[in-house]
């Protein structure tokens, strides 16, 4: 959810009257039931109207312990203040009530685990792999949860029971199940795209619309319907009941031959699909109709990584030649580039997407104003390729890891580092938390944890797991 302030309102000046200001603010529910009428000061702090609004609804803080606050369409920011997002007399605000997260976690010793977030509570155990599970995936509400093994098997199983329902041994090169729990796309190591019915197992459809190497195959995010690339220099988006080619998306180089491609994606609202070539370029298309909106250009080697902003109104790539460019979506317009002399693994947006984060393989991560291409700060250290940098909802702190298998915290400004996670053993994974403002982490050892930089503590821990942790998913 977007952040309200800056991002949706101009600030004026508030003058020391208006400031000691207090005025009646509304909150209710999603259902219109009004929770309470509260007092409220200009100069209060969201998070103090948050505490007060928590403590009155403090009766559903175990079946929601999360929250958001909401002014019209906008979340508050917790470091705002009641002026400031612009609450006056007769002003309404929204409780919106949101259900536990949950955490699933695949490791060596042969179990994937989904844990309540919030409690560190056990919730399923999926078992019976006869060697290390090093994915899994789930639909979208949370009933099935498809898993793979290092032996290139997946399973499909009830994810409240934790009962195994199917088994394909393989060998399978990657598999998904898609977010509405029906379909389960698998690809063997020859490239061969299958759809098998997420019930039963059975093989539906193979799509063998591809002459080459397929790099990407992905499902939208409604389920319906399955994008695929190749080598050969086509994508292509197919139908997930009939299995029929909807759309290819593809262009020519100069004398007739096709630009390879090496990955392709959806769009934050799944209406365009973009596609990284060989070349070092990228494609924008319409989903629908295959007409290609822009192509953006510059690059002198391949590509690393390609994201499309939040928004979609932005396109941010990170390539081989040491740099990452940014293109505007529409018109494929060239706007910046931020030169971190060394091949990089990929680029990020901070939060507010006024600057760009990259990684490279040099160990060094690199922060970037977004309008000037300046370089704002470095965070070294690293001893290994660093795979990302990710920086805290509020900006203050930025995350890395990397493939030495250890993870830093720094602070933004100064490029100090605070913590490195490597006296707690090996780190396999590291992101933030919900809320961007906590970090989760695995390690070697099968401890996954979440850390506080706020009180430089480890707040809470998921137990269970008696070997590394491969992977960790949010759910």
């Amino acid at each position: 959810m977007t952040s309200v302030g800056s991002r949706s309102r101009s600030r004026s000046p508030r003058s020391p009257e208006t400031e000691t200001e207090t005025f009646d603010v509304e909150v209710k529910l999603l259902s219109g039931e009004t929770l309470a009428t509260i007092k409220v000061n200009a100069a209060d702090p969201v998070s103090q109207l948050r505490e007060k609004i928590e403590a009155l609804d403090v009766s559903e803080l175990g079946a929601f312990p999360q929250s958001a606050l909401m002014f019209g369409r906008h979340e508050l920011d917790l470091g705002d203040t009641a002026g400031a997002v612009g609450l006056c007399q007769g002003s309404v605000l929204t409780l919106l009530r949101l259900p536990p997260r949950k955490l699933c976690t695949a490791s060596e010793d042969g179990t994937a685990r989904m844990f309540e977030l919030h409690t560190g509570k056990t919730l399923s155990i999926l078992g019976g792999h006869c060697s290390a599970v090093v994915s899994v995936t789930f639909s979208e509400d949370v009933t099935r949860a498809l898993t793979m093994t290092s032996a290139r098997s997946i399973a499909m199983y009830d994810a409240s029971s934790g009962v195994q329902l199917w088994r394909v041994l393989g060998p399978v090169q990657d598999a998904c199940l898609a977010a509405d729990g029906r379909r389960v796309l698998v690809m063997d190591s020859h490239s061969v795209v299958g759809l098998l019915d997420a019930q039963t197992g059975r093989l539906l459809t193979n799509l063998v619309h591809h002459a080459y190497y397929v790099c990407t195959a992905v499902f939208s995010p409604d389920g319906k319907a399955l994008l695929t690339s190749s080598v050969e220099g086509f994508a292509r988006l197919f139908d997930v009941e009939s299995g029929g080619c909807l759309v290819t998306f593809g262009r020519k180089a100069t004398g007739g031959r096709s630009v390879g491609m090496s990955a392709a994606s959806f769009s934050p609202d799944a209406t365009k699909v973009l596609a990284s070539m060989y070349d070092g370029s990228v494609d924008l298309y319409d989903r629908t109709s295959g007409e290609r909106i822009c192509s953006c250009a510059g690059h002198k080697f391949s590509l690393r990584s390609c994201i499309m902003s939040p928004d979609g109104k932005k396109i941010l790539t990170a390539s081989k030649d040491g740099t990452s460019k940014l293109f505007c979506a529409s018109s494929g317009e060239y706007l910046g580039s931020f030169d971190a002399e060394a091949v990089l693994c990929g680029a990020n947006f901070s939060p507010d997407l006024s600057k760009v984060l990259t990684a490279a393989q040099d160990g060094v991560a690199k922060l970037f104003d977004t309008h000037s291409g300046a370089c704002l700060q470095e965070f070294p250290d690293h001893s290994a390729p660093v795979l990302s940098a990710t920086m805290s909802f509020d900006g203050t702190w930025v995350l890395t890891s990397s493939s030495d298998l250890e993870a830093k915290l720094f602070e933004t400004n100064t490029g100090r580092c605070l913590r490195s996670f490597m006296e707690n053993g090996f780190v396999t994974c590291a992101q933030w938390a919900p809320g961007g403002r906590q970090l989760l982490l695995a390690f070697f050892s099968g401890k996954v944890a979440v850390f506080d930089p706020a009180s430089d503590r480890f707040v809470q821990e998921f137990v269970g797991h008696t070997d590394c942790v491969h992977s960790m998913k949010l759910i």
